[in-house]
């Protein structure tokens, strides 16, 4: 081999080895060894400058979100919150916080930034006119309106649940831990932590379509709440007031208003709260307390009836408590007095039979002595 042919090992113009006719073609392991550190250190510094560009765009909306609250304060009225860049763009990741950006900030400027942000997205406690009305409806099969228009398009069955369990004690906020706890019971805190944060994300991505602008759902100091500028109606609350100003009113002296409210109190009342979700824990003492008071307000409603002779109202009222508990004695024996004192005889019979067809079926009983009793004044006529 010539002069000409012998080979060296060296780097080309473009940096990649140049090799020889007549050598081994292999780099020595030294040179593949530099060029894997330096290729690394090329990602690292790409990765630096992602980190940073989304450091100062999370920085800049932040501080966009600020000027605008400042903003909102000189104007006299609260500023309605931008729905935050990273917490938009993407659904949240293992072990993600849902307050974060997806940035570590050193601890000073984090607290600074932080500072800001409160300020800007402090939730009034004004209802803000521009923000869609919502109605709720917990005591019938459950419906959510937002300006009208069915939300029907739920992300999941836990961003679901979360929402109704946010409805339900939405008097203060609720901690992050609290409903981790409650859907993901026994699950690693990580997680949980995670599948709230997808589910969370999921319910505000179903909210959002009914206001793309406005925030539903807010997450502050480890809680989440519904946006107090929210204008909301909720059955059961409804339910509540009514009774509430039912009980003043016959406080007062004033029975044919109280007899309204009661009446409106039970309209509103369809069937138990939350029926479909009859298995959740959660809800229980929820249930058993309205349906506590629903009974109370039949019980009122009813003894009014009573006293006024007011039978077909007696009936009616008395046939919804039955609807709740079909072996309440009380209940059928005042059915079949109110049939009797119609003139309706084969009607009291009949309701006696639906009563020891209810004891039988469901407490395998048979009647009281005085519901048999009242049966048999009824069948031979006597007046009851």
């Amino acid at each position: 081999m010539s002069s000409a042919e012998s080979t060296s090992l060296g780097p080309s113009i473009d940096g990649v080895f140049m090799i020889d006719r007549g050598r081994d073609p292999r780099p020595p392991p030294t040179r593949v060894l530099d060029a894997a550190v330096r290729l690394l250190e090329a990602c690292e510094r790409s990765r630096a400058e992602a980190l940073q560009h989304q450091h100062a765009c999370t920085t800049a909306h932040q501080q966009t979100q600020a000027l605008i609250g400042e903003l909102g304060h000189l104007l006299g009225h609260g500023a309605r919150p931008l729905t935050p860049v990273a917490e938009a763009a993407r659904p949240p990741g293992n072990n993600a916080s849902d307050a974060s950006d997806g940035c570590e900030l050193p601890a000073a400027e984090a607290r600074g930034i932080a500072a800001v942000r409160d300020r800007a997205q402090e939730p009034t406690t004004a209802q803000d006119p521009a923000a869609p009305s919502v109605e709720i409806y917990l005591l019938s099969p459950f419906k959510v309106f937002a300006n009208d228009r069915a939300i029907e398009d739920w992300p999941n069955c836990k961003g679901k649940s979360i929402f109704k369990y946010l409805v339900m004690h939405r008097a203060q906020p609720v901690p992050k831990e609290v409903l981790m706890e409650v859907f993901w019971p026994g699950a690693d805190p990580d997680a949980a932590r995670n599948n709230l944060n997808v589910a969370v994300y999921g319910l505000r991505k179903a909210l959002a379509k009914a206001d793309p602008d406005f925030s539903f759902v807010l997450f502050r100091q480890g809680c989440y709440s519904f946006n107090p500028a929210l204008p909301m109606w909720v059955d059961a609350e409804a339910f509540a007031d009514r009774i509430h100003r039912a009980q003043a009113a016959e406080q007062h002296g004033d029975l044919s208003a109280a007899m309204a409210e009661y009446r409106v109190a039970q309209a509103i009342y369809d069937s138990a709260l939350l029926v479909e979700d009859r298995y959740e824990d959660w809800l229980i003492p929820h249930r058993q307390s309205l349906q506590d008071d629903y009974m109370k307000v039949l019980q009122r409603l009813r003894s009014h009836h009573v006293d006024n002779a007011e039978f077909e109202a007696c009936i009616g009222v008395t046939s919804r408590m039955l609807d709740v508990d079909r072996c309440d004695e009380d209940a059928h024996r005042l059915l079949m007095r109110c049939y009797s004192r119609m003139g309706h005889a084969h009607l009291a019979l009949r309701q006696y039979h639906f009563c020891v067809d209810a004891l039988a079926r469901e407490l395998n009983l048979i009647p009281s002595p005085q519901t048999v009793a009242l049966f048999q004044q009824i069948r031979q006529r006597q007046a009851v």
